[in-house]
């Protein structure tokens, strides 16, 4: 797959709309470990931004 399974679990909690500093939080790690795998999404999908992330990966069926 393209995306990592951390990844996928990151994007999912974006969609939810939960900040960095919330998903950081919530699976226990630091917000920029957060923000490098945001990062790291953004240029897999080669998008520019979250939402964008969120519908290519809804398109793709990747956040299953």
């Amino acid at each position: 797959t393209i995306l990592t399974k951390r990844e996928k679990e990151i994007l999912l909690l974006i969609q939810q709309g939960k900040m960095s500093y919330e998903i950081a939080e919530k699976l226990s790690i630091s917000k920029h470990t957060v923000d490098r795998h945001r990062q790291n999404i953004l240029e897999k999908l080669m998008v520019n931004n979250s939402i964008e992330a969120i519908r290519i990966a809804e398109h793709m069926n990747l956040l299953k």
